[in-house]
């Protein structure tokens, strides 16, 4: 991400807190390996989005002055994230987590709030900026290990002020750069896709199928790639399995077939479902594909930007219920971009929440296949919402698949 860009978001914050009249904000970030949560707040902040940020790291952006990157990390980090970072001010802090891959942690029962900590630096910074008095906002907290908001709370007292989540909101509407980013993930996840049609063939496990749809797409580059599958003697629908661990099942002639992505590229995800069969179509398959799809597809024609999220939602759930399909959690997907879940989030019926443009999302419905409680996420697209409407950023075929032809 070049340099420009990334300085553009510190103002834009740094704006927010003037209106706010806090001297600085604390936005924190856990390692880029806990997956499932929010990652990327960092990542944003500073440009350092491959999978190397394994340690606890947070960017304090004083409202005057320079942004500072603090993390419990190790001295070779200092020249990976000169590559990629633009901040002139990177310091190593004392870690919280006794086994943090740190050069120095908080001794046991200190409140770790001098010099040297996250609170103490960022402290430092807000004092030497002469902002001190106004105190700090904090965002990354639902992602926070208690031990770190507690040096926090014992370094500022009450001058730790909850705020609203700026970067969150920032991040939510994605520049063209970005987009850039997520259309080659994108891509990627194709590629997977693709080699699944490829390598598939009866007598396999499933296990070994994935395997070699995870090791092309990172040959090409991905900073990660998994994929589960789904498969079973359709119609039976009571004898599918899905498995996010490997995928034991021995696959034949005519079995349905289900898989999803998780791909992704510097820093940015895509995260697509497709389904279809082995060798042979499936009647009762691609009549029940069809119903979702025809969903999906007047979903997507109804989005635009300020179209409300619920809105969107309710239009899918209409679209089936009258076949019999429930509407799993109320949700049909979910924001994406450099954390897998984002702003917009949840998209679902209980946001009601308008879409705006530059918004990028996953829509995957989740659904129960017929007289089963198997999950069915049949589709699951990655848009850009542009103000014409929605982009769809992967290319792989949106219809029922037959691998191993």
């Amino acid at each position: 991400m070049h340099s420009h860009e990334i300085e553009q978001r510190h103002a834009k914050i740094q704006q927010f807190l003037e209106s706010q009249g806090i001297g600085g904000l604390f936005a924190y970030s856990p390692p880029v390996e806990h997956k499932w949560s929010q990652t990327g707040h960092v990542s944003y902040l500073t440009g350092w989005a491959n999978h190397d940020r394994i340690v606890d790291s947070a960017v304090v952006v004083p409202v005057r002055g320079q942004p500072v990157l603090l993390l419990a990390g190790m001295e070779y980090m200092l020249e990976q994230i000169a590559e990629v970072c633009p901040l002139k001010d990177v310091r190593l802090v004392r870690a919280v987590d006794p086994n943090a891959v740190a050069s120095v942690h908080a001794k046991a029962g200190a409140k770790n709030a001098g010099a040297g900590g996250f609170a103490g630096e960022a402290l430092s910074i807000l004092e030497s900026n002469g902002v001190l008095e106004r105190g700090i906002g904090l965002v990354g907290i639902e992602a926070m290990p208690k031990p770190l908001h507690d040096e926090l709370a014992a370094g500022f007292g009450s001058s730790l002020r909850p705020v609203e989540d700026i970067v969150a909101r920032l991040r939510s509407v994605k520049s063209a750069a970005e987009v850039a980013a997520m259309k080659e993930a994108a891509r990627l996840s194709d590629l997977g896709f693709n080699t699944m049609l490829r390598v598939a063939k009866a007598g396999l496990r499933g296990a070994e199928i994935v395997a070699e749809m995870e090791r092309v797409v990172r040959r090409e580059g991905a900073d990660h790639a998994k994929y589960w599958m789904a498969s079973g003697p359709a119609p039976d629908w009571n004898q599918v399995r899905l498995d996010i661990k490997p995928h034991e099942r021995f696959l034949q002639d005519g079995d349905l077939m289900a898989s999803c992505s998780y791909v992704v590229y510097k820093g940015y995800w895509c995260h697509g479902h497709r389904t279809g069969t082995l060798r042979r179509p499936v009647e009762e398959l691609n009549k029940i594909y069809g119903i979702c799809r025809s969903a999906q597809d007047r979903a997507l024609e109804m989005i635009r930007p300020g179209v409300g999220v619920n809105e969107v939602a309710e239009t899918i759930r209409d679209a089936v219920t009258p076949y019999g399909f429930d509407l799993l959690g109320g949700r049909i997907g979910h924001g994406m971009g450099m954390d897998y879940s984002e702003l917009p989030v949840p998209l679902g019926r209980s946001n009601t929440n308008e879409l705006k443009a530059g918004m990028t999302f996953v829509v995957h419905s989740v659904f129960a296949l017929p007289g089963t409680n198997k999950m069915f996420v049949p589709l699951g697209d990655v848009c850009h919402l542009t103000p014409e409407g929605p982009e769809l950023l992967m290319k792989f075929s949106r219809d029922p698949f037959l691998a191993g032809e």
